[in-house]
């Protein structure tokens, strides 16, 4: 390889019957308004791409805030959730305690302060009995015959519905009160029982 060679091509060491490179684009050949004119586009489409890149962090940011949220509500739903049957069994102690005794008076205390912590996540326990069946609420395990209740009321619980806030947490397992076969106006059909 000759020294020319390794030189390059340039007008300088052009060689015989050689023609010198083509200059450059961009290199002053154009005129200055075509120049900033391109700078200028340029510029705007790097000032476009920013501000969505920007955004899209900004949407990135707040989705993984929403995620982190929801799956600590999650966790803490199911921690909840998971306490309830140990809060059923101290009701249930309750009911077949002899009042005044002092194992009865520390079931009490004990519910007590779990209902309360409870409470500082905004969980509320809710009593059924007497009113209104509710399906959105209430999961209901049996009819109970009775004239105690109204037909379609709850005539027993036998486990406390919670409500999170707004949310349901668990339903209360209810007994819905029907009228009892032998009574007034039930089993009767037609024209409402008229006898003619």
């Amino acid at each position: 390889m000759s020294d020319d060679s390794k030189a390059g091509n340039t007008p300088e060491n052009a060689g015989p019957g050689e023609a010198p490179p083509t200059p450059i684009q961009g290199n002053g050949s154009e005129d200055p308004a075509e120049r900033l004119e391109k700078l200028e586009a340029e510029k705007r489409e790097l000032h476009d791409r920013m501000l969505r890149t920007a955004a899209e962090f900004e949407n990135y940011k707040r989705r993984a805030k929403k995620e982190m949220d929801e799956a600590a509500a999650k966790g803490r739903e199911q921690l909840l959730k998971e306490l309830l049957p140990a809060m059923d069994n101290l009701e249930r102690a309750l009911k077949h305690a002899p009042p005044g005794d002092p194992l009865t008076i520390g079931i009490q205390q004990t519910e007590k302060q779990i209902l309360q912590a409870l409470e500082r996540f905004s969980v509320v326990r809710f009593t059924s009995v007497g009113k209104p069946f509710d399906p959105s609420v209430h999961d209901a395990i049996q009819q109970m015959e009775t004239t105690e209740h109204p037909p379609g009321t709850v005539a027993a619980e036998f486990a406390s519905g919670y409500m999170q806030g707004q949310r349901l947490l668990r339903a209360a397992m209810v007994a819905v009160a029907k009228l009892p076969a032998n009574s007034d106006g039930g089993g009767q059909g037609g024209d409402g029982g008229a006898n003619g």
